[in-house]
């Protein structure tokens, strides 16, 4: 039972490889990372502006304050998610109106990267990228809710003191594995060019979730231990921070691509399976 299983993660290994030399993903990714440093500050406003109304402004400006303890103290990165909880609940209808146009700008390089790893050539990416885009960030705010619960939950239940310990990385790991996990399958139903079934796309999303979150822990690990970013740009921590942000988005970037192709060579795996056990299962009868 083993060698079929091997055989078969060894094909979609190999059925991968192939399709990511054949697509330049580097290259998609660099033009992705462009479209997310655009749309990154304005879609974490409209997610906390979204989720105030849900669970109220002074609630959300809680456990904001508490999320912010886990954040590294260096870079300024505790002062940013302290202004998520100040600036985000009251953004206003006319903010938030404003906000979509650059927070959906993300959507336009997705459809465009999709398209082409998917070889597919969609009609209007522009105007389809922005409608799409809107149901990405009708996704944040459910993902923001789960993040914020589990701040503000699971330091009494299990003693989280704002420090790192064991358990409380495991249990980030976890509650970001989820999360992005969530929101990489609603991209990748929702943005592919190409139907993808229900378990390739599950298994794509998770193995593409646990990479992003282990990524997120190591950048935090790297920031919050005091990691000098800046001695190479001539000790400018500004600079530093910049081009660590800049590197971090990219690798994101890479990483959902990536993924994306996993789901495709899964989905088209599955499709190739489906008729041959369907054949067994008529012999059987």
């Amino acid at each position: 039972m083993a060698v079929p299983g091997i055989q078969l993660a060894r094909e979609v290994a190999a059925e991968v490889v192939r399709h990511v030399r054949r697509h330049d993903l580097v290259f998609y990714a660099a033009g992705l990372t462009f479209y997310a440093a655009i749309a990154v500050v304005p879609l974490l406003l409209v997610a906390w502006f979204v989720t105030s109304l849900v669970l109220g402004e002074d609630l959300v400006r809680t456990l904001t304050l508490a999320l912010s303890e886990y954040a590294p103290t260096s870079l300024g990165l505790q002062e940013g998610v302290r202004s998520l909880g100040e600036v985000g609940p009251r953004l206003g209808i006319a903010s938030f109106a404003a906000a979509l146009i650059p927070a959906t700008s993300y959507g336009d390089g997705l459809v465009r990267a999709f398209d082409r790893v998917a070889e597919r050539n969609r009609r209007a990416k522009g105007l389809r990228g922005r409608l799409l885009g809107l149901v990405f960030v009708a996704a944040l705010p459910p993902v923001v809710m789960a993040e914020l619960g589990a701040v503000a939950v699971l330091p009494g239940a299990l003693g989280f003191t704002g420090r790192f310990n064991l358990v409380s990385v495991a249990v980030a790991f976890v509650v970001g594995w989820l999360s992005a996990s969530l929101l990489v399958g609603v991209l990748y139903r929702a943005f592919s060019p190409r139907p993808i079934q229900t378990g390739p796309l599950v298994l794509g999303a998770t193995v593409t979730g646990s990479f992003l979150s282990g990524m997120s822990l190591t950048w935090l690990f790297l920031l919050r231990f005091g990691v000098d970013v800046g001695i190479a740009f001539g000790d400018s921590d500004l600079l530093g921070t910049l081009v660590v942000a800049a590197v971090f988005l990219y690798l994101v970037q890479v990483v959902l691509l990536a993924g994306y192709v996993l789901s495709l060579v899964l989905a088209r795996v599955a499709a190739r399976s489906r008729p041959r056990s369907e054949d067994l299962a008529a012999a059987l009868r």
